[in-house]
């Protein structure tokens, strides 16, 4: 039986690598741009493509680990009668976008056909789920502040 505390302990320890590569990536970026010149394949692939290797898998881990959660604690009824804000945004396929909320979020995290770290905004990273069929929606962007406020309130 999975115990409530041990699976929350989890979701941190995942989202802890999750949130440290998001937010760290454009500052190692830019370090290695300031300091060495020309191709360092094998820098890029040890910080980047590596650490995004395990950052997908912590992701995927986590997703997971809200469902099971979800499933025993009734979270997705709780964030709903409170109201909480959405994590992030779905993009259709028609064009219309609509709110990320937390049932929608383990799905979209659980059967993405992959991710990609929208880290742009040094302040504001998104992790983007691509669909396995894009028939239904065209991306889910999770807000990971948002996330991170989610996250930080599980006190199981």
């Amino acid at each position: 039986m999975h115990k409530t505390p041990e699976i929350t302990r989890l979701i941190h320890e995942n989202f802890s690598l999750v949130t440290s590569f998001a937010f760290s990536r454009g500052i190692i970026s830019d370090v290695i741009d300031s300091n060495f010149e020309g191709e360092w394949k094998f820098l890029i692939k040890g910080l980047f493509v590596n650490a995004e290797i395990r950052a997908d898998r912590a992701l995927l881990e986590m997703g997971t680990q809200l469902r099971v959660l979800d499933d025993k604690e009734g979270l997705n009824e709780i964030y709903k009668g409170r109201g909480e804000p959405a994590l992030g945004t779905v993009i259709q396929v028609d064009g219309t976008v609509t709110d990320l909320h937390f049932r929608d979020l383990t799905n979209k995290i659980v059967h993405a056909a992959g991710f990609k770290w929208d880290t742009s905004d040094a302040k504001n990273p998104k992790i983007i789920c691509m669909p396995i069929d894009c028939a239904r929606w065209v991306r889910a962007e999770i807000n990971i502040v948002a996330l991170m406020g989610m996250i930080g309130s599980l006190m199981f």
